[in-house]
């Protein structure tokens, strides 16, 4: 039974990826992309610094900038969801 039920779920896995062209959403791939974004740009702010000799400054301005582009990006990327989920359903009707 759980091999069926294993199955099931791949074959709908790749249903999606079939008409959508892409999986985003499992959580293992959000977790790279939520700590790479910082990273990589942490890491163009370090080569920044050490070839311009500014300490840390743009280290920190980079990897900040990385982190709150991450976030954007998920709060759109949850909005986006949550909107085609509840498209058609009671509470998003309007009564005008």
């Amino acid at each position: 039974m759980r091999d069926r039920a294993g199955l099931a779920n791949s074959r709908a896995r790749l249903n999606r990826a079939a008409k959508g062209g892409r999986v985003s959403d499992d959580a293992l791939s959000q977790a790279f992309e939520f700590a790479a974004g910082p990273v990589v740009f942490g890491l163009i702010g370090w080569l920044i610094d050490r070839s311009a000799d500014t300490g840390h400054l743009f280290l920190v301005i980079f990897a900040v900038f990385g982190l709150l582009g991450t976030c954007a990006t998920f709060l759109y990327r949850y909005q986006a969801e949550t909107a085609r989920q509840d498209e058609g359903k009671p509470w998003t009707r309007r009564t005008h």
